[in-house]
C-alpha cells in the first residue's frame, strides 16, 4: 500500500467517525421514519408503493430492506446504511480524480487527494449520510458510473486535449469490460435516483461533443451501444414499471425558481450545508462562484477537454432541474446531491495549484484550505450541538409522553403527513393522518366524526407550520365537538388530549337553559384554583348574530374576580357558525387568586351594543339579570 492510500484509509477513518458522531442523537424526521416503516411493508404493499406513491427508484429501497432484515429498523441501525456509502465517496472521489487526470501532469495525486479530503468533511455529505434516503448512495454510484467511463474513454482515447489528441493502441477486448462495468454502475445509478439521467446527458454531450471534432466513429458506435443497453434496461420501468416521474410534485419542494438563484442556493449548500445561517450562504455563493469559474477557465487553458467535462458535469443536471422544475414543484439542493462531487473536484484543482514554493502561493493555500476547514467546522458544530440546525423535532419525547398517558380507547391525530409518529408510537396505540390532503374535504370531517365516535380519547397533534390544513379545520373541528382537557408543549409540538363525547357526555351536568336561541344543554367544571369551566351548547335554531359568551366567578357581593369572555369554542365557532342540533363544546380556563365560595354565572351579550341575551331556565321562567348560575365553588386557603 503506497502513501497515498495511506491518507486515503486516514481520509475514511475521519469520514467515518464524523458520520457515526451522535448518529441517533436526533429523532428520525419525516422522510426518514416514512422510509423505515415504507421498506417494512409485504413484498406486495412494497412493490407497489415503490411504483405508484414513492417518487425514487427501487433500488435503494430493496437495498434497505435487506439491511433492516440484517441490522434492524432502530434508528442507529437504518441511519449506519447511508454512511456506509457516505464513506465509500471518499476513496471514489479520489479514485475518480485520479482517472480524469491528464497522464504525466504534475500534482495529480495531491489533487485527488484534496478531493477526497473535502468531501469527507463537508457537512452536507455528513448531514446526508445520518439519513435514511438515498441521498449517499446515488452519489456513491455516480461517482462508480464516472471513474468507469473515464476508463473506459482513456482506453479509447487517450491523453488529448482537443489540440493535441493522442491515441491509444487499446484493442477491443480491453476496452469492453470498463464499458460493460460503466453500464452496471449507471443502471444502478439511474434505478437508485431519477435524476442521475441528467448526469447521462452530461456524458452524452460531452462524447458527441468529441466525436464532432475528432471523427472518432468506432468511439461513436461503442458509446451507441452502451446507450441502447441502459435505454433497454431502464426504459421500461420508467414507461411501464411507475406513473410518479409525471405525477410527482414533492410538497416542501419549489417551482419556478429563477436559474441563478438555484444555481447559487446549490452552489453555497454543497460547500457549507444547510446548517448555518441563511445569510451567511447568501454572502459566500458569489466568491464561490467567482472561484469556480476561474478555476474552470484557468483549467481550460490547459485541457479543455476535461474543463469542458467538469463544466457539463455541473451545468447540465442544473439546466435540466430548472427546465423541469418550471411550474412543477421539484426543486431542492440535494435533488442535484448527485453532482456534489464536481464542485469539491473543481476546488480541489484550484487549491493544488497554490502549492508552490513562493510565500504568496503558500499563504493562499493555507488561507483556502482554513477556510473550507472552518465552514465545515461551523457548519457541523451547529448541526451537532446547536438544537435550533436540528434535523427534526424532538418525536421521541413527544410520543413517550403520548405514551406514558394513553389509556385504552386512545387513538392519535395529526394534521400533517409526518410519519414519526408511526415510527416511535407504542404498537397498541393507533395513529392516523386528517385531513388527507393539504386541503381537508368534507370526507375528511365525516371521518374524524366517526372516529369521536369510535374513540374515548383524542390526541391531536397540529402541524408546526400552516402550509398542511392551513385554515386549521381539523383542530377547529375536535374544539367545538370534543372537550380539550390537556395541552402542553413538546419541543416545537403542542399536543392536545381531547375527550370525545363517548366519553364526556355522561359526564355533563344537565342545565338545558334557553339562551336566546341556544340551548345550555349542561357544564362540567373542574379545578380549584385554576378553574375550567366546560359548556356544551346547542343551537335551537339558527342564529343570525355572532354573539360573546361570558364566564363570571363572582363573590358573595356580585363583585367579579375571574372573567372569560370570548367567541365560543376558544374563539373558533362564532354562534352564528352553529348548526341546528349540533352539539358544541365551549371550554373556558379561568384563575382565581383568592379563596374563598363564589359563584360561576354564564351568558351571551352582542358585542357591539353589550346587551345581554335574554336567558331562561328549564322551565321557561326568565333570569335575572340574563345569566345562568351553574354552581358555587369553594377556593381553600
Amino acid at each position: 500500500m503506497n502513501k497515498n492510500w495511506l491518507i486515503i484509509c486516514a481520509l475514511m477513518f475521519i469520514a467515518f467517525a464524523l458520520r457515526v458522531f451522535q448518529l441517533d442523537a436526533v429523532a428520525l424526521r419525516g422522510d426518514e421514519s416514512f422510509t423505515v416503516i415504507f421498506v417494512q411493508r409485504t413484498w406486495d404493499g412494497l412493490w407497489r408503493g415503490i411504483r405508484f406513491i414513492e417518487p425514487n427508484p427501487p433500488l435503494y429501497y430493496l437495498a434497505l430492506r435487506a439491511w433492516v432484515a440484517l441490522a434492524g429498523a432502530s434508528e442507529f441501525a437504518t441511519r449506519y446504511f447511508s454512511v456506509w456509502f457516505g464513506v465509500l465517496c471518499v476513496p471514489l472521489m479520489y479514485r475518480l480524480a485520479n482517472v480524469i487526470a491528464s497522464r504525466g501532469a504534475a500534482r495529480n495525486d495531491t489533487g485527488a487527494l484534496i478531493a477526497a479530503a473535502l468531501i469527507a468533511i463537508n457537512p452536507y455529505q455528513i448531514w446526508h449520510s445520518q439519513d435514511v434516503r438515498n441521498y449517499t448512495l446515488w452519489p456513491a454510484l455516480s461517482l462508480l458510473t464516472l471513474i468507469f467511463f473515464w476508463r473506459w474513454w482513456r482506453l479509447e482515447i487517450g491523453d488529448w486535449r482537443f489540440s493535441n489528441i493522442q491515441y491509444p493502441t487499446s484493442n477491443f477486448q480491453s476496452l469492453i469490460p470498463n464499458l460493460a462495468f460503466y453500464i452496471l454502475a449507471t443502471t444502478a445509478a439511474l434505478y437508485t435516483h431519477y435524476y442521475d439521467t441528467f448526469i447521462l446527458v452530461a456524458e452524452n454531450l460531452f462524447v458527441v461533443a468529441f466525436v464532432l471534432l475528432a471523427r472518432r466513429w468506432r468511439t461513436l458506435a461503442r458509446w451507441i451501444g452502451a446507450q441502447i443497453v441502459l435505454v433497454l434496461v431502464y426504459a421500461p420501468w420508467v414507461l411501464f414499471g411507475t406513473n410518479r416521474i409525471s405525477t410527482y410534485g414533492e410538497g416542501s419542494a419549489e417551482q419556478s425558481v429563477a436559474l441563478l438563484d438555484q444555481f447559487s442556493r446549490t452552489l453555497a449548500t454543497f460547500v457549507v450545508g444547510d446548517t448555518v445561517p441563511a445569510e451567511l450562504k447568501t454572502l459566500l455563493w458569489l466568491p464561490l462562484a467567482l472561484a469556480l469559474g476561474a478555476i474552470l477557465i484557468w483549467r481550460a487553458r490547459s485541457d479543455r477537454a476535461r474543463a469542458a467535462f467538469l463544466f457539463l458535469w455541473i451545468a447540465a443536471p442544473t439546466l435540466a432541474l430548472y427546465a423541469i422544475s418550471i411550474g412543477r414543484p421539484l426543486f431542492l439542493e440535494r435533488y442535484l446531491n448527485g453532482i456534489a462531487p464536481a464542485y469539491y473536484l473543481v476546488f480541489a484543482l484550484g487549491i493544488v495549484t497554490l502549492i508552490k514554493p513562493d510565500y504568496v502561493s503558500r499563504f493562499t493555500f493555507s488561507i483556502v484550505l482554513l477556510f473550507f476547514i472552518a465552514a465545515s467546522t461551523f457548519s457541523l458544530a451547529n448541526y451537532f450541538f446547536n438544537p435550533a440546525y436540528a434535523k427534526s423535532p424532538d418525536w421521541r419525547a413527544l410520543m413517550h409522553l403520548i405514551a406514558k398517558q394513553s389509556q385504552p380507547g386512545d387513538i392519535v391525530i395529526q394534521n400533517f403527513t409526518e410519519m414519526s409518529a408511526l415510527y416511535y408510537r407504542p404498537p397498541e396505540l393507533p395513529v392516523l393522518t386528517l385531513p388527507k390532503d393539504f386541503q381537508p374535504t368534507p370526507e375528511d370531517d365525516a371521518a374524524l366524526q366517526k372516529l369521536m365516535r369510535e374513540y374515548r380519547r383524542i390526541w391531536f397533534i397540529p402541524a408546526q407550520t400552516d402550509w398542511w390544513d392551513p385554515d386549521h379545520v381539523i383542530e377547529n373541528r375536535l374544539t367545538r365537538s370534543a372537550d380539550r382537557v390537556f395541552e402542553t408543549r413538546v419541543s416545537v409540538f403542542r399536543p392536545q388530549l381531547y375527550l370525545t363525547p363517548r366519553e364526556f357526555e355522561a359526564k355533563i351536568i344537565p342545565l338545558n337553559a334557553r339562551v336566546g336561541d341556544a340551548t345550555l344543554v349542561g357544564y362540567r367544571v373542574e379545578g380549584t384554583r385554576d378553574v375550567r369551566v366546560v359548556l356544551y351548547w346547542r343551537a335551537a335554531q339558527k342564529i343570525e348574530k355572532d354573539f360573546t359568551v361570558f364566564v363570571h366567578i363572582a363573590d358573595a357581593n356580585e363583585r367579579v374576580i375571574a372573567q372569560h369572555d370570548g367567541a365560543p369554542a376558544r374563539g373558533t365557532y362564532p354562534t352564528r357558525a352553529w348548526q341546528i342540533g349540533e352539539l358544541i363544546v365551549d371550554g373556558r380556563d379561568l384563575i382565581v387568586d383568592t379563596s374563598g365560595t363564589f359563584s360561576i354565572f354564564v351568558g351571551m351579550y352582542d358585542p357591539a351594543t353589550l346587551a345581554r341575551v335574554s336567558v331562561f331556565d328549564a322551565t321557561g321562567a326568565r333570569l335575572p339579570n340574563d345569566r345562568v348560575m351553574l354552581t358555587q365553588i369553594t377556593i381553600p386557603q
